[in-house]
């Protein structure tokens, strides 16, 4: 349960697989720092091959995950950041490069991290945060306020480096139209390939059916209809599903609770 608007996590996996690596979103920011591994981080179709030192930025309701190209060691130090954190310290022009939903790329390099002063920041926020044993103090939360006015001044983030084009077509297409009627024989006849190719293609690319990719997005967008006043009906009709019980049914079929708790 969250306890305060940010948190740290650092650690190191000695064998890292991707048995539990899924694609996933929520509603806060988070700041990766790569710092050891065989990996490739993937965010909304995007690919970005990773080095020590890389940054990932990922934004509010982007679908993502961490990729392991081989089993081995695996490290990294992940900062989540929730919107509040940016009024709770007076910083809210800091959020921009996050809130901006029309920024492409979610990379930034080692070595810009590194010219920038980022990759020291996030060194001194690790050791700050082991030495307290915690990562709520006075230094851990300006130093989090430092990290995020560095990357506010980045000019533009790096784009996709590999990536297979028809999966990013198709996610591009159902993340603009998942509240219509999509499925299989929609999707084959829009981009001309078998229905067959595109469930291979599809899960090989983002771990998750292009059936349950789309109840994610539907499921997201409730939430922030919810948030937005409209009633769990309203927005379950407005998300694509139809009605109430459509939603219902998706949804404990999707994680194994009812949403009668859900945050509006």
């Amino acid at each position: 349960m969250k306890t305060h608007s940010y948190s740290i996590n650092t650690g190191v996996i000695a064998q890292a697989n991707n048995d539990n690596f899924f694609l996933h979103n929520h509603d806060f920011y988070e700041i990766l720092m790569f710092s050891e591994g065989n990996s490739e981080y993937i965010v909304e179709g995007n690919t970005y091959t990773l080095e020590p030192g890389d940054i990932i930025v990922i934004r509010r309701n982007e679908m993502h995950r961490i990729f392991h190209k081989s089993p081995c060691s695996y490290a990294r130090t992940i900062i989540y950041v929730y919107p509040e954190f940016f009024l709770e310290n007076n910083c809210p022009e800091y959020e921009r490069p996050f809130s901006n939903t029309e920024k492409e790329g979610n990379k930034i390099s080692a070595d810009l991290a590194r010219k920038m002063g980022l990759s020291d920041a996030f060194s001194r926020l690790k050791r700050y945060a082991q030495d307290a044993g915690e990562d709520d103090t006075p230094v851990c939360r300006s130093t989090v306020v430092e990290i995020l006015y560095l990357i506010s001044k980045v000019s533009a983030f790096m784009g996709d480096d590999t990536h297979d084009d028809l999966v990013k077509q198709i996610l591009l297409y159902i993340n603009n139209n998942f509240a219509e009627n999509i499925n299989l024989d929609r999707l084959a006849e829009r981009f001309f390939v078998s229905k067959y190719h595109i469930c291979k293609i599809f899960k090989n690319g983002t771990g998750h059916t292009v059936h349950s990719y789309v109840t994610r997005k539907r499921i997201t967008r409730v939430r922030e209809l919810r948030k937005q006043g409209k009633s769990i009906s309203e927005a379950a009709y407005l998300s694509g599903f139809g009605n109430y019980t459509s939603f219902y049914r998706a949804y404990l079929k999707e994680f194994g609770t009812s949403p009668g708790k859900m945050d509006k």
